[in-house]
């Protein structure tokens, strides 16, 4: 059973007809054909929230003759997740601390300009949030040279990750790579932001760029893509905390 299933991943046609939710003593699972859909390492894939299970179901429900996974985000998400060992999930908790002791938020434009004005007037709330949850003071810097942050922060933001459950740390992984910003991913994980203004405010340097110069089509093109991928992230991160 376990290399039939394989069959229908690695082959990326589809070669069933029904697909079922059915619930598991650790959660949920899909079936193909009355055969559990794996990862594609071939392990099992168990989905513990039922919201997300739902979601994987209908999108494997919507295949019509080749499998797509750019169309298939919540299922991408299931299995990074599912085949993430306990080691790797450490390293990627360090690689978002990382992105939080040099976040986009500490660099800003020069002072007195109107960038770093509009910068100030989005950024400061989140930054002052994060300096209240973990009773620090973040360093802003107005040059290109790097900000050495304190040891406080490292150890702040690597407690604020540690319960992370592995489908939300792959969403925040999406969400911190596409903004820079650990604060950003942390204010959506928290619910301290809604995912319209988040994707405004990590974008404010590079509109203002565009506001001068312009916006040409491959950057069009390359936004909705980005858009779609925060967007699919941020509902992962709701339904996490829906569950």
């Amino acid at each position: 059973m376990k290399s039939n299933n394989n069959k229908l991943i690695l082959k990326k046609i589809k070669n069933w007809k029904s697909v079922k939710l059915k619930s598991h003593s650790s959660g949920h699972i899909i079936l193909l054909d009355e055969v559990t859909l794996r990862t594609l390492s071939g392990n099992e894939l168990i989905i513990g929230n039922r919201l997300i299970a739902h979601k994987v179901k209908k999108e494997w429900s919507k295949v019509k003759k080749e499998i797509n996974y750019t169309d298939m985000p919540y299922t991408k998400a299931c299995f990074l997740s599912a085949d993430r060992s306990e080691r790797e999930s450490l390293k990627l908790k360090d690689k978002l601390v990382g992105y939080g002791m040099s976040d986009l938020l500490c660099y800003r434009a020069d002072k007195g300009s109107d960038l770093v004005k509009i910068q100030s007037k989005s950024w400061d709330p989140l930054v002052d949030w994060l300096q209240n949850q973990l009773d620090i003071t973040l360093l802003i810097s107005h040059s290109l040279a790097p900000i050495e942050q304190s040891r406080d922060l490292e150890k702040g933001l690597s407690k604020l990750l540690l319960p992370i459950e592995p489908l939300a740390l792959t969403a925040m992984n999406e969400l911190v790579t596409l903004s820079n910003s650990l604060i950003i991913g942390l204010a959506l994980l928290k619910g301290k932001i809604l995912p319209e203004k988040a994707w405004k405010i990590m974008r404010i340097e590079e509109e203002w760029q565009r506001s001068i110069w312009g916006t040409l089509a491959e950057q069009k093109a390359e936004d909705k893509i980005k858009w779609s991928l925060f967007m699919h992230a941020c509902g992962i991160l709701k339904l996490v905390k829906r569950q």
